[in-house]
């Protein structure tokens, strides 16, 4: 059956794109067969996009990048909304069989590590057109980058390039100095003939999805509005994000954001203690067009088997992804967590009813590990100290606060004190992910920041400091480029810790009297970084690497080997 899902991939594609792909640098090419197969290799590249952005393929085509120098790049897309940076890489077999070369697999990665590195001098103009992109992509500390390899082939992709895509890929994730721990930055997706036909004949963006949901501990409620729940498999739900993807959440009010937070932690209590999962965990809430209770089980509430058409989660998207997630690292282990679920019959009648659902289930207020730190005494201390100064600091969730003037909040102190600290990895923890240093107020790291020696005043002047090396940085940054420039945006806490363990490295000197010197010392320390980074990692996405604690510490360890501090 190759050959004919062959030809009905190119049928689809030709029809729903043959006047969409630019095909200028083929205008006077004599070879018909070799010009349309440039075409079908870019329709291709549009198409894998489209099918895992959601984004309509003939919106995408015109960012296909193939052809001449594009470094095994051929098509660059950039979600602004998802913030996501599409780099494709795709291989058209006529005859249904292969899949890409160790050869190919080597200079997309290449490819993808210049894009990266803000390095496309030597690249088409295909590819320099996209400029904007690629500059909002890499300077963006929220941006994700997902790495596609789509091909007609039948066969999986050989373990020497999957090994190889996939070691540069945990790479630019690892973050920490465990192997378990690691940031959601890089993705990658291979999309073979199957993947490719299958998307095709089910309809990419469209057709209801249908799913059986096999209820444990089930029970319904009939008025005023129809609905059903009970316990799930955690397992089943990672099925059905394997099936739909992103399609899963169509009536949702935003998808999963990959790399949360609240998404890191659900992953880790699915791996750790996965039967706890239910306990800690709020469940997902869906609408179904139609729901029908299959006969086997009988009415015994301990079991049931629903059918539900026009299926779609409405709440708990961000549970449903992280799920998945897990899935992929320990698939015994998400088998053995049980979630909580709601489905609700959403009939023409229910309508309005059904949209509401969907708006109010997604506005309830969520309790955030900074909330927390309310609860720490020393928070009222600190306030009432700074109060009596005429300085107003805000700790608290929902309060009015600004940072300017004689206003500063809980996350620029806790920045402020992170870049002041002798440990480099609390600063490196600001940059990564600030709320794991509110996460528990009765001991480390919270207690390395805040605690009873730490008083308003002393807060308050490395906020100010802290604020003086921001604006010199940001306005320092400008002054380089490409891979340099990349180090001074995802670097900028780093080089903030490095500036301020100089500045106070004489214990004599007040930080308010040392405000001549502040402009050197962060030019010097902005030089010692890069050339660092640039000797030690120089293969590594600053994006990534400044939040890699053991990477940064090394780094640490040298500027204090070589008395630079």
């Amino acid at each position: 059956m190759s050959k004919l899902h062959v030809r009905q991939i190119e049928k689809y594609l030709t029809t729903r794109l043959k006047n969409s792909i630019n095909m200028n640098d083929y205008s006077n090419h004599k070879d018909d067969n070799i010009k349309h197969k440039a075409f079908l290799t870019r329709a291709l590249a549009a198409f894998a996009v489209s099918y895992l952005s959601e984004v309509p393929s003939e919106d995408i085509a015109s960012y296909v990048t193939d052809g001449y120098n594009d470094g095994g790049i051929d098509l660059l897309y950039y979600d602004k909304k998802e913030k996501i940076l599409y780099l494709v890489q795709t291989k058209w077999h006529e005859d249904g069989h292969g899949s890409i070369d160790l050869g190919d697999a080597l200079k997309f990665i290449e490819g993808v590590k210049k894009i990266l590195d803000y390095d496309i001098e030597g690249m088409n103009d295909k590819i320099k057109s996209k400029f904007n992109e690629i500059e909002n992509a890499v300077y963006d500390v929220n941006s994700k980058f997902a790495l596609v390899i789509a091909y007609t082939g039948q066969e999986s992709i050989s373990k020497e390039v999957n090994d190889a895509i996939i070691k540069y890929v945990n790479e630019q994730n690892n973050t920490s100095d465990t192997k378990n721990e690691t940031s959601e930055l890089m993705f990658f997706y291979c999309l073979k003939q199957s993947d490719l036909h299958n998307a095709i004949a089910s309809g990419v963006s469209g057709d209801p999805i249908n799913i059986e949901a096999l209820l444990i501990e089930w029970g319904q409620i009939r008025e005023p509005h129809y609905g059903v729940y009970g316990q799930i498999c955690a397992s089943d739900i990672a099925s059905w994000m394997n099936a739909y993807g992103s399609r899963l959440f169509e009536t949702n009010l935003r998808h999963f954001i990959s790399g949360s937070n609240t998404n890191q932690d659900i992953v880790k209590t699915l791996l750790d203690r996965p039967k706890d999962f239910w306990y800690f965990n709020n469940g997902i809430t869906a609408i179904a067009n139609t729901i029908a209770k299959k006969p086997i089980g009988g009415n015994k509430s301990s079991s049931g088997t629903f059918e539900c058409s026009g299926f779609s989660v409405v709440n708990g998207a961000q549970t449903v992804g992280s799920i998945n997630a897990a899935s992929k690292i320990n698939p015994d282990a998400v088998s053995n967590a049980m979630v909580n679920i709601r489905i609700i019959a959403n009939d023409n009648s229910q309508s309005i009813f059904s949209s509401e659902v969907t708006r109010y289930t997604n506005t309830q207020n969520a309790i955030e590990k900074r909330d927390f730190v309310a609860l720490d005494p020393e928070q009222e201390r600190i306030r009432q100290e700074l109060y009596i100064e005429g300085i107003e600091y805000s700790y608290k969730s929902g309060s009015q606060s600004s940072t300017t003037n004689n206003q500063f909040d809980l996350t620029e102190a806790t920045i402020a004190l992170a870049c002041s600290n002798a440990n480099v990895s609390l600063a490196v923890q600001a940059k990564r992910e600030i709320s794991k240093l509110w996460e528990d107020i009765s001991k480390a790291p919270y207690k390395q920041l805040f605690n009873a020696s730490i008083t308003g005043p002393f807060i308050w002047e490395r906020v100010k400091t802290f604020r003086r090396i921001e604006k010199i940085l940001t306005k320092e940054q400008k002054n380089f480029s490409k891979r340099d420039a990349l180090i001074c945006v995802h670097g900028n806490r780093f080089i903030q810790w490095v500036t301020m363990r100089r500045l106070s490295s004489n214990e004599q000197i007040i930080f308010s009297d040392i405000e001549n010197i502040i402009q050197y010392t962060v030019e010097q320390s902005i030089l010692d970084v890069i050339r660092l980074v640039q000797g030690l990692f120089p293969e590594a996405y600053p994006a990534s690497l400044f939040k890699n604690q053991k990477k940064c510490k090394e780094v640490a360890s040298v500027l204090t080997l070589s008395n630079n501090f």
